[in-house]
C-alpha cells in the first residue's frame, strides 16, 4: 500500500521521493509526478521539500561502508522511536539490503532539527525543475534565469570580483546582469562554455542537443581552443565535435519561455522525443504514417493533457496510460 507523507521531514526520509528528486528511478518519477498532479496537499509538501533541498549546500565527502551502515542504522532507529513515541503516522518500511547508498550517505548530514539532506555537487548550490515544470529565479548577482522542465542549474558561491560560473543540464534562458567589476558570467555545458558580460540568451544541453541562441548583447562560445563570437539573432550548435552556426527561426527555440510549442514541419519523431524529455513519459509512434509525419502549429507546453487534446484535435489518435503515450495517425 502506498503511504502518503504528512510532513516535510517524512518526505526527506522517503526513498522514493528522493529518487524522484534526484531522477534516479523512473518508477518513482512516475509515482510522484502522478501524486503531485492529483493531490494538492502532497504537491504543496513536495514544493516545500524541493525548495529546502535546493537551498542546502553540502560539501561532498567520501563515505566508507561502515559510515553508511551506521547512518542507515540511525535512520531506522530514529524512525522506530519516533513512531513509538508519537504514533502520529505510519512507519514506511526500509528495505535494508536494497537501500540506496546515496540515501544512507545523506543521513550522515543530519541537521540540528533532525532533517537530513544530500547534494551530489561539491560545494555547489542548485536550482532544479521536475518534469512538466518551468521556474524563474534570481541568482545572487541579480541575473535572472528561467529553467525549462527537467533541468538542473548548479553554481558555486561567487566571491566579489571573480567569475560567476554556472553549470546547466537541460535548458535555460538567462538575462545576465552586468557587475561594477565587469566580471564574466560563464555557462558551462557538456561540450562548450558560454562567456558573457551582460546579455540575454537561451542554452540547451540535453541528450544529443547542445546549442545557444543569442537574443540580446554579445557572447563568446569556447570549445577546445575554438571561439565563436555571437551577435543578436545568432544560433550555434555543437555538431561533429565542433561549434557550427545555423540559420533558424528563433521563435520556436524561445517558445517554451511563453509556455508553448511552435512547430514548423517538425518531424513527429522529434515531437515524441521532446515530450519524453519534458514530461518524463515514454512516447510511442504506433504506425509508419505517424513515424514519418510532421506537424506545424502552436500548442501549449505547460499541461500534458491539454497538449494531447491539441494533437487529437488535429489528425492523431492518442492513447495515454500511466507509463506511456501512444500516437497513431487517424
Amino acid at each position: 500500500m502506498d503511504v502518503t507523507s504528512n510532513t516535510i521531514e517524512e518526505l526527506l526520509s522517503d526513498e522514493s521521493f528522493l529518487a524522484w528528486y534526484f531522477k534516479t528511478d523512473p518508477l518513482a518519477t512516475e509515482k510522484w509526478n502522478d501524486r503531485i498532479t492529483n493531490d494538492p496537499v502532497q504537491r504543496k509538501l513536495a514544493e516545500e521539500a524541493v525548495q529546502m533541498l535546493q537551498t542546502i549546500t553540502i560539501k561532498e565527502q567520501s563515505v566508507d561502508i561502515q559510515r553508511l551502515n551506521n547512518a542507515e542504522t540511525r535512520l531506522v532507529n530514529a524512525t522506530v522511536n519516533a513512531d513509538a513515541d508519537q504514533r502520529l503516522a505510519p512507519v514506511v518500511a526500509i528495505r535494508s539490503r536494497k537501500y540506496k547508498w546515496w540515501a544512507a550517505a545523506a543521513i550522515i548530514f543530519l541537521t540540528s532539527v533532525g532533517v537530513w539532506q544530500y547534494f551530489r555537487t561539491t560545494g555547489k548550490l542548485a536550482i532544479q525543475t521536475a518534469y512538466g515544470e518551468t521556474r524563474q529565479d534570481v541568482l545572487p548577482d541579480g541575473s535572472q534565469v528561467m529553467l525549462n522542465a527537467n533541468t538542473t542549474l548548479n553554481y558555486k558561491k561567487w566571491s566579489e570580483g571573480s567569475d560567476r560560473e554556472v553549470w546547466v543540464k537541460g535548458e535555460a534562458f538567462f538575462h545576465v546582469k552586468k557587475t561594477a567589476q565587469k566580471t564574466r558570467f560563464i555557462v558551462h555545458t557538456g561540450n562548450f562554455d558560454v562567456l558573457v558580460t551582460g546579455t540575454q540568451f537561451n542554452v540547451i544541453d540535453r541528450n544529443n542537443k547542445n546549442n545557444v541562441l543569442l537574443k540580446e548583447g554579445s557572447i563568446i562560445i569556447q570549445h577546445e581552443g575554438q571561439e565563436v563570437h555571437m551577435k543578436p539573432g545568432d544560433y550555434v550548435e555543437f555538431r561533429d565535435n565542433g561549434i557550427q552556426r545555423r540559420e533558424i527561426n528563433n521563435a520556436p527555440v524561445l517558445a517554451w519561455t511563453e509556455h508553448k510549442f511552435i512547430f514548423e514541419k517538425t518531424p513527429m519523431k522529434e515531437v515524441a522525443t521532446l515530450v519524453t524529455e519534458l514530461y518524463g513519459v515514454k512516447v510511442t509512434l504506433a504506425d509508419e504514417a505517424s513515424s514519418t509525419d510532421s506537424i506545424s502549429g502552436i500548442m501549449p507546453n505547460d499541461n500534458l493533457d491539454v497538449f494531447i487534446q491539441a494533437l487529437e484535435a488535429s489528425k492523431y489518435d492518442v492513447v495515454k496510460s500511466d507509463k506511456e503515450i501512444q500516437i497513431r495517425r487517424k
